[in-house]
C-alpha cells in the first residue's frame, strides 16, 4: 500500500496519519506494525512518532497480511524479546536453558582478556554465572553492546554453534551510528577485508583478503551523522566497522577505523550556544547488536533472540532527533 500526506496531514505523526486513512485497522494494530519496523515513508524507515510533511510518501508493504496476522495474535517475524533477569556477575539473560545461554552484553567488556589488561573477561563471568561448562562461540569487540550467545551443558551444543557461526548459518543485526550519511538508503558492501594478524595492525580493504558482505538500511540521518540497520553476512573480524571505513562513513566513534575517540554535545548539538562545559556524550564505539537468529542446538527449533538499546545510544539518538 502507497499513500501520499496531503496538505492536511502536515505536522501530523505517522500512527495518527495512519489511523485517520484507514479506518478499518486499529490504531493499536497500526504501531504494532510500525513498532516492528515495516513502515517506509520516502523510502526510509520510519517510527510512529513521525512527524509528516504535505507531499511525504508512505509505503506500507504486507499491511494487510500482517494486520491479519496481528489480530490473530501472530508474532511472525517479530525478535523474540523475553523477559529479562539478572544473573551472578550482574549479566542480563535474555534466555537460560540446559544447552543455551543468550546474555545483553554491557559495553566495555572483553571475551578474554588479553596481555595487559586488568579487568576480567566476559569467559569467566559466564562459567561463575552459568557453570564451568559454559562456552562463547562468537566474539563482541570491547565496546560493542548487545545479544552475546554461550553454549552449556553437553559439549556438542558448543560444536554446532560454533559451526553455525563459521558456516553463515546465523543472521545477525546490528545498529550504529555512523559519520555522514550513505549517498544510497539501502546497500551492500562487498569488499574483501584483509587481516594480518599482526597485534596493533587493523582489519584493512583489499583484494588479496577475505570475502566479506554487509548490508545495510539508513534508518534516521541528521547533519553530519545516521543511524543505520545493517546485516553482516560473513563473520570477518571488525567486518562491520572495516566495512563502514571502507565506504567513507565509519562509525562515529571509533579509535581505530575512524577520526574521533569520542563525541562532546555541542558535536551532536551545534545549535546549541557553546560554553565552556562541552561534556563528553558518548566515549565508545556505537555498534549495538540488535538481535541473532539461530537453530537450538539441541532442538534445531529457529530462535531469534533480540536486546534493546542500551541507555548512552539512546541518549545519543534523543539528542540528534531534538536538532
Amino acid at each position: 500500500m502507497r499513500l501520499s500526506v496531503p496538505p492536511g496531514g502536515a505536522g501530523s505523526r505517522l500512527d495518527r496519519f495512519l489511523a485517520g486513512a484507514l479506518p478499518a485497522a486499529s490504531r493499536a494494530s497500526i504501531m504494532k506494525y510500525l513498532k516492528e519496523g515495516r513502515g517506509l515513508v520516502n523510502g526510509l524507515r520510519a517510527r510512529p512518532g513521525l512527524s509528516l510533511r504535505a507531499g511525504d510518501v508512505v509505503e506500507l508493504p504486507g499491511l494487510q497480511a500482517r494486520l491479519a496476522e496481528i489480530r490473530r495474535g501472530v508474532a511472525r517475524g517479530v525478535p523474540e524479546v523475553p523477559r529479562v533477569r539478572r544473573a551472578g556477575e550482574g549479566l542480563v539473560v535474555l534466555h537460560e536453558d540446559a544447552h543455551l545461554v543468550v546474555i545483553d552484553k554491557p559495553p566495555g567488556v572483553v571475551m578474554h582478556p588479553g596481555k595487559g589488561h586488568r579487568g576480567e573477561g566476559l569467559d569467566r563471568m559466564l562459567a561463575r554465572a552459568f557453570g564451568k561448562a559454559t562456552r562463547l562461540v562468537h566474539r563482541l569487540d570491547r565496546d560493542t553492546s548487545g545479544v552475546l550467545v554461550a553454549a552449556r551443558g553437553h559439549p556438542q551444543s558448543a560444536r554446532r554453534l560454533t559451526e553455525a557461526f563459521r558456516e553463515g548459518e546465523v543472521s545477525k543485526t546490528y545498529l550504529a551510528l555512523v559519520a555522514g550519511r550513505p549517498e544510497r538508503a539501502r546497500g551492500t558492501i562487498a569488499t574483501p577485508l584483509l587481516d594480518t594478524e599482526r597485534v596493533g595492525s587493523k582489519v584493512r580493504a583489499d583484494p588479496a583478503g577475505r570475502a566479506a558482505v554487509t548490508e545495510y538500511e539508513v534508518l534516521e540521518s541528521w547533519a553530519g551523522y545516521a543511524w543505520l540497520r545493517l546485516r553482516p553476512r560473513t563473520g570477518r573480524k571488525h567486518q562491520v566497522r572495516a566495512h563502514l571505513a571502507s565506504i567513507g562513513h565509519p562509525l562515529a566513534v571509533d579509535r581505530v577505523y575512524g577520526r574521533r575517540r569520542m563525541l562532546r554535545l555541542h558535536d551532536l548539538r551545534p545549535d546549541l550556544e557553546l560554553s565552556w562545559k562541552d561534556p563528553v556524550v558518548l566515549a565508545r564505539t556505537p555498534l549495538h547488536a540488535e538481535s541473532i537468529a539461530l537453530r537450538h542446538p539441541a532442538t534445531g527449533e529457529e530462535r531469534t533472540f533480540a536486546a534493546p538499546l542500551p541507555a548512552d545510544l539512546e541518549a545519543v539518538l534523543a539528542l540528534l532527533r531534538r536538532r
